[in-house]
């Protein structure tokens, strides 16, 4: 059987509106011939009441479809079917959730970038397809500029002279900031600096550093790609990629579960999100960029890559 907009609309308790951003979001599976949706009644009964949740490792998705509107209220008995009244409450929940998250832009909640390697491979996959300036903003930024993760997109761009440019903040690894890093990762042990310097993460931002170093040789004698880093003495609230169509942000945190055995206590251990980049709210992460990038305020030092070279003894 064959709905309408309005039917769906009516079924779910949204407004049209709604529907046809869901529609052109893939949220709501339909075949579209001209101008008019064809939409089942199968299709809107699995939006509804999802058989199963979505497995970790699937393609982009709101957790909010994990929630099904015939899961039982918090304080019923798991044996007891839910009421009508709490049917109508976990729907209302599923497309307030739902309507919110495409009215704000969220085009996807990912998992963790330490356990899910889907979230590497959906940055990967936008980074790949890019064009124009691309942001990144973290702290140390190693699967950019290391041996292994997106540094191998970054250096292709670069050998097809893509139109591409790159601007990359990155945390002073030879700041408080840094030193902060270390001891929260690594042990109290390296509050002292000469065994910072031998840490891991000090070689590690040296490394990377060698490679933004090359990078930016690189890109002086292409004609289209280019690539400018600066690192700052300011502890970064996201970890941030954002290209022309999609952003994704990360918040930075201390905490760590006692039961994790991967990722760092700094970040890897949260849900990406990813916003369309005309979004609000990547607008507001694009200011914040560019002001921290401008070392207007006094308080937050800019360092280019010539300064953190010499005092890292690397050639640039």
């Amino acid at each position: 059987m064959s709905l309408s907009v309005r039917d769906v609309a009516v079924r779910l308790n949204v407004s049209e509106k709604t529907v046809y951003k869901w529609l052109k979001a893939g949220l709501i599976p339909a075949n579209r011939i001209g101008k008019s949706w064809i939409i089942t009644e199968e299709s809107v009964l699995a939006l509804v009441e999802p058989k199963q949740p979505t497995p970790v490792g699937s393609s982009p998705r709101l957790y909010a479809t994990h929630t099904s509107a015939t899961t039982p209220a918090r304080t019923a008995s798991a044996s007891q079917p839910s009421s009508t009244g709490n049917d109508a409450a976990h729907l209302a929940r599923f497309t307030n959730i739902l309507s919110g998250a495409v009215d704000q832009g969220v085009t996807g909640i990912l998992g963790p970038r330490a356990t899910d390697t889907e979230t590497s491979s959906t940055i990967a996959s936008a980074l790949a397809n890019a064009d124009g300036e691309v942001l990144l903003q973290g702290i140390g930024l190693r699967e950019f500029f290391g041996d292994r993760g997106h540094t191998a997109i970054i250096k292709q761009m670069a050998a097809e002279d893509r139109a591409v440019q790159i601007r990359a903040i990155l945390v002073n690894p030879v700041s408080e900031f840094a030193r902060a890093r270390a001891v929260a990762e690594d042990g109290a042990q390296f509050v002292d600096e000469s065994r910072f310097k031998a840490g891991p993460l000090y070689n590690d931002s040296w490394r990377s550093l060698n490679v933004i170093a090359a990078m930016k040789k690189d890109a002086a004698s292409r004609a289209h790609f280019g690539i400018d880093v600066r690192f700052v003495d300011h502890w970064p609230s996201v970890y941030l990629v954002m290209t022309g169509e999609s952003t994704f942000v990360e918040t930075y945190q201390f905490g760590k579960p006692n039961t994790a055995v991967v990722g760092s206590s700094i970040d890897g251990l949260v849900p990406m999100f990813q916003f369309q980049t005309h979004s609000s709210y990547a607008s507001i992460l694009r200011q914040h960029f560019d002001y921290i990038w401008s070392g207007e305020n006094p308080h937050v030092r800019t360092h280019s890559l010539a300064d953190i070279a010499e005092a890292m003894h690397v050639d640039v």
